[in-house]
C-alpha cells in the first residue's frame, strides 16, 4: 500500500493476563487514530525489538574488552582497538554468529537495523548469512585462498612453485570449506574441518590452521568488519592440545656412513646421494644442481634452491669433486644429476635408494650424521653450523658477521669427505690430509 505506515505487533501465545489484551486494544486504537493508512503485520513470539537498547553511543566509549549485549541477539565484541558488531541467532538448532560490521564505521543505529534485517530473514526460514551473500558479491574461501597466496607468493621459496604452501589448503581446507562464503567462517567451522586430523596428521593440521589464518587476515583487509578474526583462535581452543612428540627424521649413525657410501651405485640417484652425503646439503639443492653452479672446488647454490632463500657456497672435498667429474658427462639439460628421460631427479628418488636397501633412514638424516660426526670429533661448533647453512648468533650479530667462512670450512669438509670415502679411520687425527688413491671409475 503506497504511503502506508507498516507496524509490527507481536502477540504472545497464550496471553498471560487480561491486562495484556487491554494493552493490545489500546495500541490498536492509537494506531487507527493516525492520519496515514496503516499496514499492520501480526507476528507470534518474542519481537526483535524486545529487550533492545542496553547500549548507547556514550556507554560504548567506556566499554573494555569482552562481548557486550545490546539485546535481541546484537552484540558488540571488543578486542583492543577492534570493535565488531555481530548478530547471534539459532537456525535448525545450530547457533551462528553473523558479523555485521565494525564500530564506529557502522553506528549503533545501523547495527540495529542490520540486526533487524537478519532477524526477518531468519523468521522467513532463510539463513541471514546466505541471504546477505545472495545480495552482494562475496568471495568463497577457495577464491580467497588463491588471492592470499598470490599476495604472499613473492615471499615464498621459488615463488611458491613447489606447491608446499598450498598443499595443506588443497588437501584439508578447500574440500570442506572451499565453497563457503569467507565472511561466514567461524571457529566451529574450522574445528569441524581439522578435528579428524588434529592429532593424527599434526604437522599438516597445524600448517592448515596457520595458513587459513593468513587467508582470513587477507579477507579482513578486503571486506572490513565482515570477517571473524577470532575464528582460528577459537578453533585452536576447541581443538585443544595435539599431544604429540616431535619425531625426528631417521638418521644413519656416522660410523655406518662409509660402508653405505661404498655400496652406492653410479646411477643418477646414486651419484646424487653421494653428493648429498659429502656436502651435508638438503635434497633440493642436489636434485636441481646444474653444471654451471660448479667452479673448481666450490659449488654455489642459488638462493631459490636454498631453504634460507640466500645463495650459499659449499667447499667441495676431493671426493665431492670426483663425483662432479664422474656425473658431468651424464648431465642432461644442464642438470648434473638426472633421472628418466633426462629430467631432474624427483623428490623421492634418493629416498627410494635407501628403501630398496632395506634401511629405515632418510636422505635428510645425513645432515644429522654429519653434525654428530663433527661433535664427536671435536670440530668447531660454529663451522659445523655454518656448513649446514644454519643461522648462527642473533640478528645483530649476523648483521656484522657476514662472512660465510668458506676457507675455514674447506678443511672440515675435506676431513668429512675422507671419512665418508673410507680414507680415514675414526682414530686418526682430524688434521690428517687424506691421500687420493681412487679414480672416478672405481665408484
Amino acid at each position: 500500500m503506497n504511503g502506508a505506515v507498516e507496524t509490527h505487533i507481536c502477540l504472545q501465545t497464550p496471553p498471560h493476563t487480561i491486562t495484556h489484551n487491554i494493552l493490545i486494544y489500546n495500541l490498536l486504537y492509537a494506531i487507527f487514530t493516525q492520519d496515514s493508512p496503516i499496514l499492520i503485520r501480526f507476528e507470534r513470539g518474542a519481537s526483535v525489538g524486545q529487550n533492545v537498547g542496553k547500549l548507547t553511543a556514550q556507554t560504548i566509549k567506556g566499554l573494555g574488552d569482552g562481548t557486550h549485549q545490546d539485546g535481541s541477539g546484537l552484540f558488540l565484541k571488543i578486542r583492543g582497538k577492534s570493535k565488531t558488531w555481530t548478530y547471534r541467532y539459532q537456525l535448525e538448532g545450530r547457533r551462528r554468529d553473523m558479523v555485521l560490521g565494525k564500530y564506529p564505521d557502522m553506528s549503533l543505529k545501523e547495527a540495529r537495523m542490520a540486526r533487524n534485517d537478519a532477524y526477518r530473514a531468519k523468521e522467513n526460514g532463510v539463513d541471514p548469512i546466505d541471504a546477505r551473500s545472495s545480495h552482494r558479491e562475496i568471495a568463497t574461501v577457495s577464491e580467497m585462498v588463491s588471492e592470499a597466496f598470490n599476495a604472499i607468493r613473492g615471499d615464498l621459496k621459488r615463488g611458491g612453485k613447489a606447491g608446499r604452501w598450498m598443499s595443506p589448503m588443497n588437501t584439508h581446507i578447500i574440500p570442506k570449506l572451499g565453497d563457503k562464503d569467507v565472511t561466514s567462517i567461524t571457529g566451529a567451522d574450522i574445528h569441524a574441518t581439522l578435528a579428524p586430523i588434529w592429532r593424527t596428521k599434526t604437522s599438516a593440521a597445524e600448517k592448515a590452521l596457520q595458513r587459513l589464518g593468513i587467508v582470513l587476515r587477507h579477507a579482513a583487509a578486503k571486506y572490513p568488519g565482515q570477517i571473524d578474526m577470532s575464528a582460528t583462535v577459537n578453533a585452536r581452543t576447541l581443538l585443544g592440545s595435539q599431544a604429540h612428540r616431535v619425531e625426528h627424521i631417521p638418521a644413519m649413525p656416522w660410523a655406518d656412513v662409509p660402508a653405505f657410501y661404498a655400496r652406492l651405485g653410479t646411477t643418477g640417484a646414486g651419484l646424487a646421494l653421494r653428493m648429498l652425503i659429502l656436502t651435508a646439503a638438503r635434497s633440493t639443492p642436489v636434485r636441481l644442481a646444474t653444471v654451471d653452479q660448479f667452479d673448481a672446488d666450490v659449488w654455489t647454490v642459488p638462493g631459490e634452491n636454498m631453504k634460507s632463500g640466500d645463495p650459499f657456497r659449499i667447499p667441495l672435498s676431493s671426493e665431492a669433486q670426483r663425483i662432479v667429474t664422474h656425473a658431468a658427462p651424464l648431465a642432461r639439460g644442464g642438470y648434473l644429476f638426472v633421472g628418466h628421460r633426462g629430467k631432474p631427479l624427483s623428490d623421492m628418488s634418493m629416498t627410494q635408494v635407501m628403501k630398496r636397501a632395506g634401511l629405515p633412514y632418510r636422505p635428510h638424516g645425513f645432515r644429522s650424521s654429519f653434525r654428530d660426526w663433527c661433535a664427536d670429533h671435536g670440530e668447531d661448533w660454529n663451522l659445523a653450523e655454518v656448513a649446514l647453512d644454519h643461522r648462527v648468533g642473533g640478528k645483530v650479530q649476523r648483521s656484522y658477521q657476514r662472512s660465510d667462512l668458506l676457507d675455514r670450512r674447506r678443511p672440515l669438509m675435506e676431513r668429512w669427505g675422507a671419512w665418508v670415502a673410507g680414507e680415514q679411520s675414526p682414530h686418526q687425527h682430524r688434521n690428517r690430509q687424506p691421500t687420493d688413491q681412487r679414480t672416478a671409475d672405481d665408484l
